[in-house]
C-alpha cells in the first residue's frame, strides 16, 4: 500500500505542475483539464492500491481474483471518470490526457525504488 500511496502522490506532483504550465501557457480552462487528467490517473492508483492491498487473503486464488476484480472495476472507473471529462472539457482535451498519459511514467520509476516505498 505504501508504495502504491507514493506513486498516487507523485502523480499529483506532476498533475499540479503539469496543471501550472498549461494555466500559464494556455488558459485556465487548460490547466484545469490538465489537473483533471492527472487527478484521474491518481485516484485510480490509488484506488488500485486500496483494493489490492487492503483484503489480505492467505489463499492464492482469492488473491488473483481480487486483484483481476479490482482492476476490472479500476477500468470500468476510468471509462467514467474520462467520459465525464470529456463531456465538460472537450475543448481542453489535449491537456487532460497529455497529463494522464505523463503521470503514468511514474510506473517505470517506481520499479527502481527500494522495497520501503521511496
Amino acid at each position: 500500500m505504501k508504495t502504491a500511496t507514493h506513486i498516487a502522490l507523485y502523480q499529483l506532483a506532476i498533475a499540479l505542475a503539469a496543471a501550472l504550465i498549461w494555466g500559464v501557457g494556455s488558459n485556465v480552462g487548460s490547466g484545469l483539464a490538465a489537473l483533471a487528467g492527472g487527478g484521474i490517473s491518481a485516484l485510480l492508483t490509488f484506488y488500485a492500491g486500496v483494493v489490492n492491498f487492503g483484503r489480505v487473503s492467505d489463499d492464492p486464488r482469492q488473491r488473483v481474483m481480487n486483484f483481476y476484480r479490482a482492476e476490472a472495476r479500476k477500468l470500468a472507473l476510468a471509462v467514467v471518470l474520462f467520459g465525464f471529462a470529456a463531456k465538460f472539457m472537450a475543448a481542453q482535451f489535449a491537456p487532460l490526457i497529455i497529463t494522464f498519459a505523463a503521470t503514468l511514467t511514474v510506473y517505470w520509476f517506481a520499479l527502481l525504488w527500494k522495497d520501503d516505498g521511496r
